[in-house]
């Protein structure tokens, strides 16, 4: 029994060795007739091409989402400002004016203009079909490409193998350039969406403290008008004069003039948002920057008075 366990034991090892020794020698034929024919490059370029496009299907699908998402954001920002431009020039201002008129004559616009956006984002090419770069294929059609290498002794396949690989190495160069402006793209509607949050929250900070020297004024005016009463005993025109108010609320009063000016300056500024992104970046930067320092200006001649 024992005999027959190691003679059984080395049969099987042999068995086992031939069949890797078989198995080795297929691959190695196997491997050989493919470099003859050029399925071997075949396979490299087709490999190459689904991976490419594996990945820039993804980074299209993500930068489609993403400017999706973006031009949402801006789109809202937008809405805040020309929100907070109406809210500027068609009820501050209004009132503001109303209550000068008491103290003297000033023309307030009530016009403004309002902000939108349409800017062009990159237009993404598709990725070329197989078709159009395969000039061989020995996975759709193998027994036309294994007939074509017999025929001219793989001379043929091999060139038309190495050209489509070529042709696919190409097209990754192009689609990895085309995934490279898709991320500068995602990078300016990111930062046309971040400058326009810092000028919303410029007009809405700036409406606040607008409000809050409204009622300062109506304390000047009312102050006035109580003079005026307690003096004649009636509203006059020559009693209700900036110069009879104490220095301190004089002073309150021709800041108010000068925010009420800059500030106009700051809703009628039009931010430009047509064209490229790359322009409309750079043009809402630029009023991003001006308008920062406008209102510094303010807050100057807010501490002022």
């Amino acid at each position: 029994m024992g005999i027959f366990g190691w003679i059984g034991r080395k049969a099987k090892a042999v068995t086992s060795a031939i069949s890797n020794a078989v198995k080795a020698t297929g691959r190695a034929i196997s491997s050989g007739y493919k470099s003859f024919t050029g399925q071997a490059t075949f396979e490299e370029a087709d490999k190459m091409y689904e991976d490419v496009m594996r990945r820039f299907e993804a980074h299209k699908a993500y930068f489609e989402k993403e400017v999706d998402n973006l031009s949402s954001e801006i789109e809202a920002q937008v809405k805040s400002i020309n929100s907070s431009k109406e809210t500027i020039k068609t009820e501050l201002f209004p009132a503001f004016a109303e209550k000068m008129k008491k103290l003297k004559d000033i023309t307030v616009s009530d016009e403004y203009l309002k902000e939108y956006f349409s800017g062009k984002t990159l237009k993404v090419d598709s990725m070329k079909s197989k078709a159009d770069l395969y000039l061989i294929d020995f996975k759709k059609n193998p027994f036309k490409s294994n007939s074509l290498a017999i025929v001219t002794l793989g001379f043929y396949t091999r060139k038309k193998a190495k050209e489509t690989l070529e042709r696919v190495k190409e097209e990754k160069k192009r689609l990895e350039e085309e995934m490279a402006r898709m991320d500068s793209e995602l990078v300016k509607l990111r930062n046309i969406k971040q400058a326009l949050e810092l000028i919303a929250e410029y007009y809405l900070s700036l409406i606040e403290l607008y409000r809050a020297l409204l009622n300062r004024l109506d304390n000047s005016v009312n102050f006035l008008m109580i003079r005026c009463i307690s003096f004649a005993h009636k509203l006059v025109r020559e009693q209700m004069s900036i110069k009879l108010l104490p220095k301190s609320q004089q002073a309150e009063i021709m800041a108010m003039v000068s925010i009420s000016k800059v500030l106009k300056s700051m809703v009628d500024k039009n931010i430009t948002m047509e064209g490229k992104t790359e322009k409309v970046s750079s043009n809402v930067a630029a009023v991003k920057e001006e308008m920062r320092k406008q209102k510094e200006d303010i807050k100057k001649l807010n501490e002022a008075a």
